[in-house]
């Protein structure tokens, strides 16, 4: 009876205790499910501009243009983004009433180094252009590779270039090559509700071939003859989180005085210097998720 009496106490002993023996035990809980990123994105955005500006001469006659581009991005890994897009704008030179850039490339990521290789194709519906001195409809729409280095030397320095070309320049047949080195500083936090200011600058060099020259009329002529040129610009920029406000000085070394590529019966000085506000709006599918 005794031992019929020790076994039932530890009985309820051991069911006593078996509660607290299950929540010292260790519980299996569900798996963590983390989302990997897509590799897919798309970037998209619009701008209103004073004056269009391409390498220092205007696309709009001096006049206000309105923009816009999307882009398609395809992440490979941490250093390799394939893209593809098109970018537009108002144009008003009389040669085209709107541009189209149509590009596609990779972007490289090596650490603070970065590169950018491509081919964009310029293209301009319902051109046409003035033909060795008269005017002839002519599609001017044509192609040019191009490769865009930089390097970020810490959060407030990076600096790049740019070299960009083709061979049939204009729809001509003939090359042409643009040079050009980049800076932009970012400047300590001081403006309020987190706006990020920096300044930039850039100095580029216009180089066409000896055959696009003579387009222009004979070089003895000054006023006919297309010229190799240099163009500048300074300024500094406002961001708020997708918005950027760009306050810019274009400049050339064309002058005045160069009738074919700066002047003509419907434009305006297009090569003068110019002070040129533009605000932007740029923003990602994946940065409004």
């Amino acid at each position: 009876m005794k031992k019929v009496m020790l076994s039932v106490v530890a009985a309820l002993a051991i069911t006593a205790a078996a509660p607290a023996f299950a929540a010292d035990m260790p519980v299996k809980g569900k798996p963590i499910i983390v989302a990997t990123p897509s590799p897919w994105d798309i970037a998209f955005g619009t701008a209103f501009t004073t004056d269009y500006i391409l390498r220092g001469i205007s696309q709009s006659n001096k006049r206000p243009a309105v923009q816009g581009y999307f882009e398609g991005r395809y992440t490979v890994n941490d250093m390799v983004t394939l893209y593809a897009g098109v970018w537009g704008s108002s144009l008003y030179t009389g040669l085209a009433n709107a541009e189209f850039d149509i590009s596609g490339g990779a972007r490289f990521t090596f650490g603070n180094f970065g590169l950018d290789l491509g081919y964009v194709y310029y293209a301009y519906p319902g051109s046409a252009a003035f033909v060795l001195g008269s005017a002839t409809s002519m599609d001017i729409s044509f192609g040019e590779f191009y490769a865009k280095p930089s390097y970020k030397f810490n959060d407030f320095l990076t600096v790049g270039a740019a070299i960009i070309g083709g061979s049939d320049f204009g729809n001509t047949g003939q090359s042409a090559i643009y040079y050009e080195g980049n800076a932009t500083v970012t400047l300590p936090a001081f403006m309020p509700m987190g706006i990020t200011t920096s300044i930039s600058g850039a100095i580029g060099r216009q180089t066409y071939s000896g055959s696009y020259k003579g387009l222009g009329g004979p070089a003895a002529a000054l006023a006919n003859n297309i010229q190799d040129y240099t163009t500048w610009n300074a300024g500094i920029a406002f961001n708020y989180k997708a918005v950027t406000l760009d306050l810019r000085y274009h400049d050339t070394d064309l002058g005045t005085g160069n009738a074919f590529q700066c002047v003509s019966t419907t434009l305006s000085n297009i090569c003068k210097e110019v002070f040129v506000a533009t605000l932007k709006f740029d923003t990602t599918f994946s940065a409004l998720k």
